[in-house]
């Protein structure tokens, strides 16, 4: 049996009190993603062919654009220019110009580092499958979390194969901690909003304090500027 990456990040972000460790872990893998592309990526020839066929989303220009080095984002940028500029030109009919539109539209679309962070969790995804199965330790610790995002939880269980012969007791366990930590937002939620009834004025809100960003992981994942 063989893991698909270093189990370290796992075991370190699954001991982390938070909402969805897999967010924690796209967002160093993210980071990382970040980085090439700021710095010794931007020089590389099937680097910027793939930036060029692909580019960024917006919210990746945004926080490539937000950092130092302007001029590895414009480099970049100018060879997706080039790229996109022949879907500009003239189209001579309706029919052309609703093609047209498809084209642009699913261009818009790609995102170089979003398919990179997406290669690289579907290997995290099978790796935390296979530790369930054959690490001891990993089983209490995944029974213990507070659960996921509804998009992490999801690619956990499209890759739930990878756990082998533990699949269906995977499965049992990671639905249930899912389930589990989903009921106590909700109920988080509710107390937040018995709280503005002023007969609950003076009592104290505790962990519903923080029912919606709570909630906000738990429904779309963390933000990460």
């Amino acid at each position: 049996m063989q893991y698909h990456i270093d189990t370290g990040l796992i075991y370190e972000k699954f001991k982390t009190d938070c909402e969805c460790p897999l967010c924690e872990i796209e967002k160093i893998v993210q980071e990382q993603f970040l980085h090439e592309f700021l710095n010794d990526a931007v020089m590389e020839d099937n680097t910027r062919i793939t930036v060029g066929k692909k580019g960024f989303c917006d919210k990746h220009f945004d926080m490539l654009f937000s950092r130092q080095n302007k001029l590895s984002v414009a480099l970049q940028v100018g060879t997706r220019a080039e790229k996109l500029l022949p879907l500009l030109s003239p189209v001579k009919s309706a029919g052309a110009a609703k093609k047209r539109a498809t084209e642009i539209n699913n261009a818009a679309k790609t995102c170089t580092i979003c398919d990179l962070i997406e290669e690289s969790m579907i290997k995290y995804y099978k790796t935390v499958a296979q530790m369930f199965t054959h690490e001891k330790d990993f089983y209490k610790l995944l029974f213990s979390c507070k659960g996921f995002c509804l998009n992490h939880y999801a690619k956990l269980l499209k890759y739930s194969s990878s756990a082998g012969f533990g699949v269906k007791e995977y499965l049992s366990v990671l639905s249930s901690a899912e389930e589990k930590n989903f009921k106590r937002v909700q109920n988080e939620l509710k107390a937040f909003c018995d709280s503005h009834d002023y007969r609950n004025a003076y009592k104290p809100l505790g962990d519903a304090e923080n029912a919606l960003p709570h909630a906000r992981i738990k429904f779309y994942g963390k933000k990460f500027d």
